[in-house]
């Protein structure tokens, strides 16, 4: 399994996908479209009433068909994605992703990239380049807080955590902003931002159709963007974002850093390699950094935790294990089984994934409305894990990420770790 990527879909599809799309039986409407989108979520998602009831999850249903013919596109879209949401935790995989280029009605994305840190949501990367280091402040007039407030119940998410990475980037969506009635149709809107000098001014905006959005910030990290940064300035995390996995060493060889970005199979020559860094006769701390880790084959780790739970490793005080929001999936999985069968120190934030989910998703053509929503499948529960109904993998050490630190190329999850060495 591995997470939504960014604004598209879930890329967890593997035990359904062959089998082609799921089509309503020749819908003619819109309203055909929402009741069929109600049944295959019944028929397909292995516990789709586990978090809300039958009762009101065919209530709502049944209400957005019967509206259907009174609504606007954008309305529509959003009550489709409201519905969808109604899954509530675990199912960050099961949803209406806006940049999915399989939906044959393309949506649109306002041209900047989020993300929402301690001190508020700020602009980390835009088309326009005076625009990063802004603090986002309203949306048409709309304080931020309440347009997050609004969008926040259309989000997939398996857990707050996963809610908080995923929000920002939803409330790009034009079809969404009307949708809520928060902008006027899908055309310019006028975003409010607080320059780093902390003058405020008025960007109207034109939002990109999801293709040429996607082409513009091929980033898949959840508003982790290096490229903003310059190159010397980019936390030792972010410089290594696009390999799968890799290891070195810090502070003298006192700790042995892993980068562990998506969750395959490690190749022998880096599993020999990072055999004899932890071994090292002056390592005093393990890092393991899955904050960048959207998941992958949860089959394939075995040989890492294995490493990790001997030893060379497992001691308190030496074994720590760093965590983010777009920790997801497989990586969460990942994550569980370090928090239990080691006695490593977690830090950073909650892990995004839960240690239980819905994930393999089954892609549903609306063909009337245009859009494919993604619905899980398969339930995700280790053997290992079978107690273990965690909604994420909290940390030991919370250690949240202000602007001023990332803009300066800081990472205070890793100094909290390496302090004192």
């Amino acid at each position: 399994m591995r997470m939504p990527g960014l604004l598209l879909v879930p890329l967890a599809m593997v035990a359904f996908a062959s089998a082609g799309q799921a089509r309503p039986s020749a819908p003619s409407t819109a309203a055909d479209d929402v009741r069929e989108l109600g049944k295959s979520i019944e028929h397909i998602h292995p516990d789709p009433f586990r978090s809300v009831s039958r009762q009101r999850f065919e209530s709502e249903v049944s209400a957005l068909a019967r509206q259907a013919p009174a609504l606007s596109q954008d309305e529509l879209l959003v009550g489709v994605m409201r519905i969808v949401a109604l899954l509530g935790p675990r199912n960050g995989h099961t949803g209406l992703f806006p940049g999915d280029p399989s939906h044959t009605r393309e949506l649109h994305l306002y041209p900047l990239r989020l993300y929402a840190f301690t001190d508020g949501v700020y602009v980390v990367d835009a088309t326009d380049a005076t625009l990063v280091r802004s603090r986002l402040v309203a949306i048409e007039g709309m304080p931020i807080e309440t347009v997050l407030t609004r969008v926040e119940p259309l989000v997939p998410r398996d857990n707050p955590s996963n809610l908080r990475g995923l929000a920002p980037h939803f409330l790009l969506s034009a079809e969404v902003l009307d949708g809520l009635g928060i902008a006027d149709d899908t055309g310019p809107a006028v975003f409010t931002l607080e320059r780093p000098d902390r003058q405020r001014v008025d960007v109207p905006l034109t939002a990109l159709p999801a293709s040429r959005y996607i082409a513009s910030f091929p980033d898949p990290l959840y508003g982790h963007y290096p490229s903003i940064l310059p190159r010397a300035s980019r936390p030792l995390y972010l410089t290594g974002s696009a390999r799968p996995m890799w290891a070195r060493t810090l502070s003298g060889g006192r700790a042995v850093y892993v980068g562990y970005n998506a969750v395959q199979a490690p190749t022998p020559a880096f599993l020999r390699k990072l055999t004899r860094l932890v071994h090292g006769a002056k390592v005093r701390r393990v890092v393991v950094d899955v904050r960048l880790n959207g998941g992958g084959d949860n089959t394939t780790y075995g040989p890492l935790t294995s490493l990790f739970a001997s030893p060379a490793a497992n001691k308190r005080g030496r074994l720590y294990l760093l965590t983010g929001r777009a920790t997801f999936s497989a990586a969460a999985n990942f994550a569980a089984e370090i928090d239990r069968d080691t006695r490593a120190i977690v830090v950073g934030e909650p892990t995004g994934g839960g240690v239980e989910t819905y994930g393999d998703t089954f892609p549903l053509t609306l063909p009337t409305l245009g859009w494919t929503v993604h619905i899980a499948a398969r339930y995700h529960e280790r053997k290992k894990n079978r107690s273990d109904h965690r909604l994420a993998v909290e940390p030991d050490v919370p250690v949240d990420l202000a602007s001023s630190q990332y803009f300066a190329g800081r990472d205070p999850v890793l100094e909290r770790v390496l302090r004192g060495l």
